[in-house]
Order: C-alpha cells, then structure tokens, then sequence
C-alpha cells in the first residue's frame, strides 16, 4: 500500500484490501493515518456506487412529494368538469361546456391548493373528496332546487362548499384540542388531591405530645379560677 507505513506494516493481499477499504468507504490507513494512493479502480467504483444510494431516497421522496400535487390538480378539474357538464347540460345544452370548462379549472386549482395548505399531505385527498362533495350537494340545492342561475349557483356552492369544510375542519381541530386539555385538566386535580390528602390527615389528627399540653393547660386555669 503506498502509504507512510514502511516494511511488513505495508504489505497486505490486495483482495483484502480492496475488501476492507470498500466496507470503510474511504482510502485512509488504520495505521498510518494517511491516503492510500495505490487503489484499484474496482474501489473508487464501489464507493461511488455507496454515495448514489445514500442519495436516491432522499430524491425519490422529493419526487413523490411534488408529484402528488399535479395529480391532485388534473383529478380535481376532471372531477369538477365532468359533473358541471352534467348538471348545466340540460337546461343549457352545449353552452354548458362555456361554463364548466372554466370554472372546472378554478374549482380544480383552489380545491389542490386549500387541500394541501390546511391539512397535511396524508390527509389531502380526504379534505379534497370533502370539499367536492359539498360542493356537488350545494351546487343541487342552488341550482336545482332553487332554480338560481348557473353562473350565480356555481359560484354560491363554491363559497358554501369550500367555506364549510374549513369551518368543520377548524372546529375538529379545535375540539381535539380541547379534548387534550379537558384529559390534561382531569388529572391535574386528582394528582393534587391525592398529594393533599397527608397534609390534611397530619393537620386534623393531634399527637400525644399536644394532647397532653392542652390538658396541662386546662388543669392550670380551672386552679387559678378556683383559687380566685
């Protein structure tokens, strides 16, 4: 090895060192402390090889991370398209695509957009499906039911839907928070009662020692009223 080790500390099999350099990862002797410049190329390969897979998770993850939000845009304006398109298409005919072709593609950015801004990313599609819901319940109450123009219905059960999964996940959020203080606050007192209780039993019961000072003391104050 063509290190600062000199004589027999400088020999070793080449398979073995090729071996036990590639486990360690680096070119450094134990002994001398110093590169060992004699390597074969066999060794560099491996260690490039060991860096390109301690990286390629770290990327693939990002990939799936970034990759989950178009994804979530294209499926939410399909979603959004097609059932406009049915909803306006028989009373308006082939207007309705005007209609729906637009706002299909607003519903689809903000429905991504709020569903991976409020809630964690596991929780998105869910908060997404939430939101087309109501959205589609809405959209019938206005537009069937009420018989509210089209542009004014669209826009009305988009505020509604919308505006009612924050507000239902505001106040999840909300009660399971409370729900831990309520937990925090039923066992703070229990705890302090169970503490206090040796304190009041040590107050409450006399000893032998202050029962014996008590009648003392009542023995010397009947005397002095006798004796008066």
């Amino acid at each position: 090895m063509e290190c600062s080790c000199k004589g027999e500390l400088a020999l070793a099999h080449q398979a073995c060192a090729v071996k036990w350099f590639s486990i360690k990862g680096n070119k450094i002797c134990d002994v001398c402390n110093q590169e060992v410049r004699n390597l074969p190329v066999t060794l560099l390969r491996i260690q490039s090889t060991i860096r390109r897979g301690n990286g390629a998770p770290a990327e693939s993850v990002r990939y799936r991370v970034w990759q989950d939000v178009p994804v979530l845009v294209i499926v939410s304006m399909l979603a959004y398209f097609c059932f406009l398109e049915q909803l306006l298409v028989t009373r308006m005919g082939s207007g309705a695509i005007a209609i729906s072709l637009p706002f299909s593609c607003i519903l689809g950015l903000l429905a991504s957009m709020t569903a991976t801004t409020m809630v964690q990313r596991r929780y998105a599609w869910v908060y997404a499906v939430s939101q087309f819901a109501l959205v589609v319940l809405f959209a019938h109450v206005f537009y069937s039911l009420l018989r509210v123009q089209a542009v004014l219905a669209v826009l009305l059960a988009t505020f509604a839907g919308f505006g009612g999964v924050m507000c239902g996940t505001s106040f999840l959020l909300e009660l399971l928070k409370w729900r831990s203080r309520w937990n925090y606050w039923s066992n703070e007192p229990h705890d302090s009662h169970e503490g206090a209780q040796p304190n009041q039993s040590s107050e409450v019961t006399p000893t032998p020692q202050v029962e014996s000072q008590t009648r003392r003391a009542e023995a010397g104050t009947s005397g002095v009223v006798n004796g008066s």
